[in-house]
């Protein structure tokens, strides 16, 4: 009986976490592309340097990745991808699943990646400098020629980064299919309107063709919604921004036209309001 209340007690407790964690799922969405965004422009600038000069460098494959103790971008990335869609329903969330496995795909190839760096980088020099009686001697103890096993090192290098860059292209265009199940995700929405250097540097597209693409062709839709997130927060002149990005997109939007109005009236009603505090404080 004791036995049955403690699982009782357990399953309740979870269930709590998981309130706790869907009324919260939002956030961890803009979380996991923050991450996201940190990591494929980390790795892109780790394989661009590698293009043009045939060395990946081990400190910035170990700043990416990380270690348990020191968590990297792409260490973190791994595990909000886990929670937000590691015990999901598969069937459900197909996409977010598979962002999940790809996401663990990278995360332990960049894990063998390093490895293998660490091993080049700090011990090819030594076995190109052996040589003679030493370098026999090291082959006969350890059954292997150091030399050709820097060789295959390498060759497995240059095979890890294009397999990696592969992959976060892969990730890159999933998560693009995956923006317009986020549509009614406010947070999303404020968050690519804030930095619009997001969509154009991940996906080559402007702000208006995402919206365009996750609102069903009617892109003000999108600023609309993050607009009316703003005003709920109070948040009145970036409220005011977004109505008029709406309004640049379609200057007969209704809602825009209507909320533009009374934004304009209602922060020009808070500047008087303050002008006349900041005059009788001057007369006191």
């Amino acid at each position: 009986m004791q036995r049955a209340m403690i699982d009782g007690e357990s399953q309740e407790a979870g269930q709590e976490r998981n309130k706790w964690f869907a009324r919260r799922r939002n956030f961890f969405v803009i979380n996991m592309l923050k991450g996201f965004y940190r990591t494929a422009e980390g790795f892109l600038q780790i394989y661009q340097d590698y293009l043009n000069t045939g060395k990946v460098p081990y400190n910035e494959v170990d700043k990416l990745v990380g270690t348990e103790n020191r968590k990297g971008c792409l260490w973190s990335l791994k595990d909000d991808c886990h929670q937000l869609w590691r015990n999901g329903d598969s069937a459900f969330e197909l996409n977010g699943s598979l962002l999940d496995w790809i996401i663990g795909s990278i995360f332990h190839e960049a894990m063998k990646l390093k490895e293998n760096i660490y091993l080049f980088e700090f011990y090819a020099p030594l076995a190109h400098d052996m040589k003679g009686e030493w370098r026999k001697a090291i082959q006969q103890f350890c059954g292997v020629d150091c030399r050709r096993f820097m060789e295959r090192i390498s060759h497995e290098v240059d095979r890890q980064m294009e397999s990696l860059g592969f992959m976060f292209g892969r990730a890159i265009y999933l998560l693009r299919t995956m923006l317009p199940s986020q549509a009614h995700n406010p947070l999303l929405l404020r968050y690519l309107i804030e930095h619009r250097d997001v969509a154009s540097e991940l996906w080559s597209e402007s702000l208006d063709e995402i919206f365009k693409d996750m609102f069903n062709g009617v892109p003000e839709s999108g600023y609309c919604f993050a607009a009316q997130s703003y005003f709920d927060g109070n948040w009145y002149e970036k409220a005011l921004a977004a109505y008029r990005e709406a309004l640049r997109v379609n200057e007969h939007c209704d809602e825009a036209v209507q909320r533009t109005y009374q934004l304009e009236a209602i922060l020009k009603k808070t500047e008087e309001n303050q002008t006349g505090i900041s005059r009788r404080t001057q007369l006191m």
